[in-house]
């Protein structure tokens, strides 16, 4: 009986000691993610309080490796936020203090810190040299682990410097980096397929595509986005698959794809055509993509490290679990359950948030795109209005080109009062635009029934309507259409900000756009725009309605 008393003891003390190990873990976990938000925020006051809790916490719990990585992490802070020395200063004391305490891996994590600093201020030779000394440093010392993050940083860095072979040769290294993390893979393949493409190489580059196919299925780890697919039909010669896709692209990508395809097609009018837009496109955003360099930049290091975040909770949580087989007794075992219980949940939490968080990033790539289109539109004061146009000819490419994109239940058909060779005088490309939005927007909300574009000459103007079965807008959403940073849900928001760049494009066509709210059945949107009298000869007396 005592020795059941002193056993039951002894495993009562087991369990106290790893539910308090596994609290500790708990709050340095949160705190952790408490600074990965903060590193996307210039409140730093802030985000050295938390990371300096994080540092302390991490001594008391012995774990070295976290407290290097936040101390990294404050220096990499100050190097975004163009305070250099401070970066510098935080590097150097890390190695100092690393060494006075032994610790290997504190050395590097300050070798790794200072080649950052140096990438920040664009010493790319300096960078280079630091961030190989890095590597051979943690080749040496951990020859089972992977140094990615220093090959990364050299690859791009070979990139930029348009050192095409040693980039692919940075990649090739990293591929082969023992115990290699699935999302650095995928970040590594992605970038071989763009200089495979960039080299028209479709024998490289279709093994890189097939090699991201089956990471998907391997690791769910999907780096096969529209830009790569779009890539995917180019290099391989499907100009008409690319082409159904390419539209859904940002604008200046779009338009640079287009001249691809268009050169490859031999239509080398074109093909200027869209390069020319392309810098226009590209000149205009150029002073928005300045202001929002050191966000892309925060939320592409965030996605990093919410990454890195989960697989270390899932390899925690799994060492927790072990450690709690040793519980034998009835009651240990079931506390023991109940505290995995616990932890799952917490995970699921953490799970949940990392979700939620890749999708506020998600959503605000697509702003950002769709603010550089408006942002182009609203900056011209007019555009050339002389170029002629056959109406039915245009409407009826695009209602087959929506056809293509829209759910199996959706029919798109065009209707036009207008004779086949009428003619207005406007800007193609503009008009093409702005009913590729409606369309478009259409297409995306619809489930069922039909998309009806109609056209139809109203004095001196000609009238255009675009007609879906969606009920997408209440009449609160309705009444602020236009309001482009409203407090919506992101439906709403994306065709508010849809209806803002039409109403820019409709403005420069000299003509106005609505929303028809006396339609209850659906959605409709109406715009008109003039004629231009020199072109527009042709009378629409006695011609048949078309459709498609």
């Amino acid at each position: 009986m005592i020795h059941h008393l002193k056993l039951l003891a002894l495993l009562g003390c087991m369990f106290c000691i790893t539910a308090a190990r596994a609290a500790t873990e708990d709050r340095l976990l949160q705190l952790e993610a408490d600074m990965l938000q903060y590193m996307e925020t210039r409140e730093r006051d802030k985000f050295f309080d938390i990371t300096n809790r994080l540092k302390e916490g991490c001594k008391e719990a012995g774990n070295e490796r976290l407290f290097y990585q936040a101390w990294g992490r404050q220096g990499v802070y100050e190097a975004t936020q163009q305070y250099y020395e401070s970066a510098h200063s935080i590097a150097r004391q890390m190695k100092d203090y690393a060494r006075q305490e032994g610790s290997i891996y504190g050395e590097y994590a300050a070798m790794h810190t200072e080649a950052m600093t140096l990438l920040q201020e664009d010493h790319y030779d300096d960078a280079q040299k630091a961030f190989l000394e890095a590597m051979d440093f943690r080749h040496h010392h951990f020859p089972n682990e992977s140094a990615a993050e220093d090959l990364r940083e050299l690859m791009k860095i070979a990139y930029y410097r348009n050192d095409i072979a040693m980039a692919k040769n940075y990649a090739k290294q990293m591929l082969a980096e023992p115990n290699l993390a699935p999302h650095h893979k995928g970040r590594v393949l992605t970038r071989l397929s763009i200089m495979a493409f960039e080299e028209d190489n479709a024998e490289e580059f279709n093994h890189v595509y097939n090699e991201m196919k089956l990471l998907k299925q391997t690791d769910n780890i999907n780096t096969i986005n529209l830009y790569t697919e779009v890539n995917y039909h180019i290099i391989n010669g499907d100009y008409k698959q690319a082409l159904m896709l390419v539209d859904r692209l940002a604008p200046d990508t779009c338009a640079e794809c287009k001249a691809i395809i268009y050169h490859r097609l031999g239509d080398n009018e074109k093909a200027y055509q869209y390069m020319v837009l392309y810098k226009h496109i590209s000149d205009s955003i150029t002073h928005a993509s300045h202001n929002s360099s050191l966000a892309s930049l925060y939320l592409r290091m965030n996605n990093d490290h919410l990454r890195l975040e989960q697989e270390r909770l899932i390899n925690k949580n799994v060492h927790l679990r072990y450690r709690f087989y040793i519980a034998a007794a009835t009651i240990l075992i079931m506390l023991l359950l109940f505290f995995i219980y616990k932890r799952r949940k917490f995970i699921k939490m953490l799970k949940h948030r990392n979700t939620m968080l890749d999708y506020g990033r998600k959503g605000a790539e697509r702003a950002l795109k769709d603010i550089n289109e408006l942002s182009y539109y609203e900056s011209k004061a007019n555009l050339p209005l002389n170029m002629p146009v056959r109406v039915n000819k245009l409407c009826d490419h695009l209602a087959n080109v929506t056809q293509d994109h829209c759910n199996k239940k959706v029919s798109t058909v065009f209707q036009t009062d207008l004779a086949d060779d009428f003619e207005i005088a406007t800007n193609a490309q503009a008009l093409e635009k702005l009913l590729l939005h409606l369309l478009n927007s259409s297409s995306t909300y619809t489930v069922k029934g039909i998309i009806l574009l109609k056209c139809a000459k109203s004095g001196d103007m000609v009238m255009f309507s675009v007609t879906d079965t969606s009920k997408v807008l209440d009449s609160t959403a309705q009444q602020r259409t236009s309001a482009v940073f409203a407090e919506q849900e992101d439906t709403t928001r994306d065709i508010s900000m849809n209806f803002n760049i039409c109403q820019s494009i409709s403005r420069l066509l000299h003509g106005r756009i609505w929303h028809d709210t006396t339609y209850t059945d659906g959605t409709r949107f109406c715009f008109e725009i003039p004629q231009g009298s020199e072109t527009a000869r042709h009378a629409t007396a006695g011609k048949p309605n078309h459709a498609s």
